[in-house]
């Protein structure tokens, strides 16, 4: 049973990228694809009670046939494209009480909850959230960050701008480790009217953009530099060089 279902998986997420590229026009094998796995992980925990336990383990136990991790990302995508924000936090609230999630590991989820929550007017429930996640992991710049945005939704500016301090050390450098909190705190400055500081902040990320966009523009020019054919002729010419010379 589980095996058929593993199958009819499959094929409704095939129908889900080719939602992505316009081919399928039914938008509803999204939610389709999302409650099926939830069924299968239930059945394949019956038979085997504690498989499956984390979100990345049911590739790992599937042998990476089905890219479930891959997939659920996308369908989380989806969904906040599409405005969805209902849906998007039942699935993320469904995918937290389904999996165990180690420190940090489910940052990408929590953020979207924090977010759905502050788009549907929850903006006192998105910032008690948070402030239990940051409670449980300090250090985490992504519960952080999820902070500053809920904070703002209550009007508890100080407090963003606190949790903001605690991660962004220099306001004129901002790094792929830190770029998510400096756009927090651009639109925590903006809204506190601290023009010296959200010009700062904004020339930092200005300044990042421009780094990641220079690292790309060369990383793409060395992949597409054509070799010159007569550099290997002239190292062959050198092979034979060095092979003359040897006593045999």
């Amino acid at each position: 049973m589980a095996n058929k279902k593993w199958k009819r998986f499959d094929a409704l997420t095939e129908k889900c990228y080719s939602n992505i590229a316009g081919a399928e026009t039914d938008g509803g094998c999204w939610q389709q694809a999302f409650e099926l796995l939830k069924e299968i992980i239930r059945e394949e925990r019956q038979k085997t009670p504690g498989a499956m336990s984390q979100l990345e383990l049911v590739d790992e136990e599937t042998d990476y046939e089905y890219c479930v991790q891959e997939w659920v990302e996308e369908c989380l995508d989806e969904m906040d494209m599409r405005g969805e924000q209902k849906t998007l936090l039942k699935m993320c609230d469904e995918l937290l009480d389904m999996f165990g999630w180690p420190d940090y590991s489910g940052s990408d989820i929590r953020f979207r909850k924090a977010s759905a929550l502050g788009a549907l007017g929850q903006k006192k429930e998105a910032a008690d959230f948070c402030r239990k996640w940051i409670r449980r992991e300090p250090e985490n710049i992504v519960a952080a960050t999820a902070g500053v945005y809920a904070f703002i939704g209550t009007g508890e500016y100080e407090a963003a701008e606190e949790l903001a301090e605690r991660f962004i050390f220099d306001r004129t450098q901002c790094t792929d480790e830190t770029d998510i909190m400096f756009t927090a705190a651009s639109e925590l400055y903006a809204v506190m009217g601290k023009t010296e500081e959200k010009e700062q902040i904004d020339a930092a990320i200005a300044k990042y953009e421009e780094e990641v966009d220079r690292f790309f523009d060369e990383f793409e020019f060395d992949e597409t530099d054509d070799w010159d054919e007569t550099d290997d002729e002239d190292d062959m010419d050198d092979e034979d060089d060095f092979l003359d010379g040897l006593p045999f």
